[in-house]
């Protein structure tokens, strides 16, 4: 906070337009931050929705998830689904894993769960850590 006041003070207000957030110093900022979905992880959450498998936890996204879907695309398989845990759009890589876009509650960090696909099987995967109470991130990988 004291570093966007100082820079706020030292600035040239005809030179430069917006003023410094105090977002703009902050360590624990996310680097994709802004950043929009991809098109087939929002038409993978809509599905989710349609379907009726998407928990009441998960609609924080909404709104971005929404306004990026690929229209007229329905994935074959739109996500894998956890208590606490969603992998939207899995795809699956050497070794067992899957990659796709996260959105867990801050529970599921750092721990193993069983995810179910919507066409019924199970696989336990690992869930990286979350540093929040909620997260939505594209390319994440979930090992066994």
């Amino acid at each position: 906070m004291l570093s966007s006041i100082y820079a706020n003070s030292q600035r040239d207000q005809k030179k430069q337009s917006k003023p410094y957030s105090y977002l703009d110093f902050s360590f624990y900022k996310p680097k994709t931050a802004g950043e929009k979905p991809e098109g087939y992880n929002g038409a993978a959450y809509l599905e989710l929705l349609k379907r009726k498998l998407l928990p009441s936890w998960a609609l924080f996204c909404y709104k971005d998830m929404a306004a990026h879907a690929a229209s007229g695309y329905v994935p074959g398989e739109p996500a894998l689904i956890a208590e606490d845990a969603i992998l939207l759009h899995p795809e699956p890589q050497q070794g067992g894993g899957y990659t796709g876009m996260l959105i867990a509650l801050e529970s599921a960090g750092d721990q193993t769960r069983v995810f179910t696909s919507t066409k019924g099987t199970e696989v336990r995967l690992r869930v990286p850590f979350v540093e929040t109470k909620v997260i939505a991130r594209e390319d994440e990988v979930l090992t066994p």
